[in-house]
Parts: structure tokens; sequence; C-alpha cells
């Protein structure tokens, strides 16, 4: 037994050995040209993500993402900008959930583009190319993703006004996986910005 924990506690130390607020780590994910970084600040709230990262398409990721491992059911909460003009109107930041750090992971994403395109990502099994959903709202302020058994719900509206909520089923993914903000550029040769604020996680109780 003792054993089991002292290989748990090893294997939780090595992934938290990059906190940044309450995320355990960050990575690049994929051959990316320029190394990403992310900070937290705690007067403000606010996330700092600069990445780099060709796109998040078909069978292969590139991108910045901060993170930390989450078991079973959660809401995930943010409001996220990206800074100045940039170089693609594609470039984007949002909530990502990864079943790993490898480039064609399973995964979901609830990403908001710099032109305002507002989508829900997946790839349901490792290896398959992503799907998409578009919300019909563009520039949302709050974004919401959340996990419920076998379903994700994903919101999203500007401060004062409804949400939109679409529920996607039939999720077969691991009870335990990466949840955490991503930005990527969308231009492989360059390096974007993103700043996201109010960010919460809120998991059941066990």
């Amino acid at each position: 037994m003792k054993s089991y924990v002292l290989l748990f506690l090893l294997s939780f130390r090595a992934m938290a050995q990059n906190p940044v607020g309450i995320f355990e780590n960050h990575a690049d994910i994929g051959k990316v040209l320029h190394t990403g970084t992310a900070t937290y600040d705690k007067a403000t709230q606010t996330y700092q993500l600069l990445g780099s990262g060709e796109n998040i398409w078909f069978k292969k990721d590139e991108l910045h993402f901060v993170y930390r491992k989450t078991v079973g059911d959660f809401i995930a909460t943010t409001q996220a900008t990206l800074s100045g003009k940039g170089t693609d109107p594609h470039r984007k930041t949002g909530w990502m959930y990864r079943s790993s750090l490898d480039t064609s992971a399973a995964m979901v994403s609830l990403t908001v583009h710099a032109d305002g395109l507002t989508a829900f990502q997946y790839r349901k099994k490792t290896g398959t190319n992503i799907e998409e959903i578009k919300a019909p709202i563009v520039h949302p302020d709050i974004l919401q993703l959340e996990r419920r058994g076998r379903s994700f719900f994903v919101s999203v509206a500007k401060i004062g006004n409804p949400f939109w909520t679409v529920e996607i089923p039939d999720f077969d993914l691991p009870q335990a996986m990466l949840l955490g903000l991503f930005v990527c550029a969308h231009n492989k040769n360059q390096i974007e910005e993103a700043k996201l604020t109010q960010t919460r996680i809120f998991t059941a109780v066990k």
C-alpha cells in the first residue's frame, strides 16, 4: 500500500513542477517553433498565456496549455481576450480538456477566435479528426464548459445577456483528464498573447 501512495505522490509532484495560479503545470503541445509561457497576476486574477502553434485541427494540435488534473464532472468558467491585432483572424484561446499532452489526444475545447468565431471543437478518440459546433454568439465575454457524465454543456454569453447553451452527448472519455486554458497563434512563426480573468473550476464534492 505504501508503495502505491509513494508512486502517486511522485507522479503528482512531477506534474506540479510549474504551478500557475490554480493550475499544476503548463506546456507546449505539438512541434511549436517558439516556447510558450504562462503566468498569473494574483492582484488582477489574470492569466497571461503566450504561445505559438500552427493550428488545432484535424489530427494535430499545436498550442500552449496551462492545466491541472481533473477527475469526473466539473464546471469551468472564464473571460478570455486576445491581445493586440495579431497576425491571423483564427488565433484562438479558451478552455481545453485533454486525455494527454500528445498532439492528437482525445480532447474537447471551447474556443474563441480573434475574428469572434466561437466554437466547441472536439476529438472523441485519439488520432481522429476534430469535429466542430459553432455558437451563434461572436466575441462572447464568458466561456463556460461543463462535463456531466458522458455529456458536455457549452455556454457562452456577453455580460448582461442570457447564455446560449448546447449539450453535446455521447463522449466515452476517461474520468481523469487535463483541464486548462490555452492559446494558439494559428501562425507557426508568431507568438500570440491571451489574457483570461474570472477563471474558476468547480468540481463535485467526493
